[in-house]
């Protein structure tokens, strides 16, 4: 069945296109709005198995008078009305609505797992249990300030038991090196090219089972760091942790504390705190220059290494993470920096374990660590600066100071990359005059 939209205001009826239809003000939209309301507002597209509506902007949006939110899925009826700021249309249908098929939406799709690449080499697995979007907007799931990014690039998306990625911009979206015009269903084993994001998929059936790496003593080898109890009953002679205990398999035995009963936040907080004093006592240490063909060979060679590299720590740290074991997690981690300080990948994932259990007043310092690391390698990195920024904004609600340190983080990431965040700046100084004016319809998500 297909569908029509008509704008109420204006009496222009238009035709839904199956392969993709973009709501929006943005110059490549097939249905534009008036000036001011949302880049993108809404997505729709007609899978095998039938229509549906996806939401793609926060603000001004609704459906059948209700918030229709970024990721929210509908499927749109005839007689439907959508609203957006100041713009109503409603969905009409020229052909009689169908009696003996409805869209299944309920079959429940394939485990999906996500191997995203960073232009700067880091890869991360994500395992992706609801759509996922990707772009430079805040909304987005995989957000990344990269010019070569769209303000919202592609959508991974599942619709009836099966995966599809759909384009949202005018740049190229590729899939095993072929061009996605619009939306095309994806497969176990496909490669994506998001801008400058490589995104390998991997998907398993439910029956599948799902193993989690691993990672033994013999990939580490790192000694005790010092001044740390330890946390182990047994130790080798060698002094080397012992891996039953210390790096532990992740397997279904069930550790010394109950799951459910979620982690213990006041010892991790003073581990934590711990480690947090360790590192604000370590001075990063600029690596050595050699001179001749020497130094020029370890120029390119550090020219060309990954600045983000997966490490076993890194790896098994993630995946406790995930299984919910966050305090053997921060004990992998805590360890490795100890042995590697100038560990940026180690760092980086200490900031995600903190910031996973909402211990947002830690994940200051290893992201100030990693700034330092950079400067220290002469190459500032643009991630940890944006994220410095919206953090310290964060933390200056109950230190104000920290306000100040925001601004000026959006400075260096302006010096850095030589693009403007004045509008990042002015929506700070707004919410933080909201906030101080006591605005009733603040939020801490706004």
């Amino acid at each position: 069945m297909d569908y029509h939209l008509q704008n109420l205001r204006t009496g222009e009826t238009i035709g839904l296109s199956p392969q993709r239809t973009l709501i929006g003000t943005a110059e490549h939209a097939n249905i534009k709005i008036a000036e001011g309301g949302p880049y993108l507002a809404a997505h729709a597209v007609r899978y095998p198995t039938g229509w549906l509506l996806t939401g793609l902007s926060d603000e001004g949006v609704t459906f059948n008078r209700r918030p229709l939110r970024a990721m929210e899925r509908v499927t749109p009826r005839k007689g439907d009305l959508l609203v957006i700021g100041d713009e109503r249309f409603t969905f009409l249908s020229p052909r009689a609505e169908p009696t003996a098929s409805t869209p299944d939406e309920d079959i429940p799709p394939p485990t999906c797992f996500a191997y995203i690449r960073n232009p700067d080499g880091m890869e991360e697995c994500r395992v992706v249990d609801h759509d996922l979007l990707f772009g430079r907007l805040a909304v987005c799931h995989v957000q990344l300030s990269d010019s070569r990014l769209s303000r919202l690039s592609a959508l991974l998306a599942t619709h009836g038991g099966e995966w599809f990625i759909h384009a949202l911009s005018k740049k190229p979206l590729g899939r095993n090196r072929k061009p996605v015009a619009y939306f095309t269903r994806i497969e176990n084993g496909d490669e994506l090219l998001i801008g400058p994001l490589v995104v390998r998929i991997e998907i398993r059936s439910a029956d599948e089972p799902v193993s989690e790496p691993q990672v033994t003593e013999s990939q580490m080898g790192w000694p005790d760091p010092p001044d740390v109890p330890s946390r182990r009953a047994n130790s080798s002679p060698s002094g080397l942790p012992s891996p039953a205990t210390d790096f532990p398999e992740l397997t279904d035995t069930p550790g010394p504390r109950d799951p459910s009963a979620g982690p213990d936040l006041a010892a991790l907080q003073s581990a934590a705190q711990q480690l947090e004093q360790w590192m604000k006592s370590h001075h990063v240490t600029p690596p050595p220059q050699e001179g001749g063909i020497r130094g020029w060979l370890g120029a390119q060679r550090d020219r060309l290494k990954r600045f983000w590299f997966d490490t076993p720590e890194t790896t098994s740290a993630r995946s406790l993470r995930t299984a919910g074991r966050v305090e053997e997690a921060f004990a992998v981690l805590d360890r490795a920096i100890r042995a590697r300080p100038d560990s940026p990948e180690l760092l980086r994932e200490l900031y995600r374990l903190y910031e996973s259990v909402g211990l947002i007043e830690l994940c200051y310092r290893p992201l100030r660590q990693i700034e330092k690391i950079a400067n220290a390698r002469g190459k500032p990195d643009p991630w940890v600066l944006e994220t410095l920024a919206r953090l310290c904004e964060r933390l200056s609600r109950n230190n104000p100071p920290m306000f100040q340190r925001a601004l000026d983080y959006w400075g260096k990431l302006e010096t850095a990359t030589g693009t403007s965040y004045s509008r990042e700046r002015t929506a700070a100084l707004a919410r933080r005059a909201l906030r101080e004016s006591g605005f009733a319809g603040h939020s801490e998500g706004t």
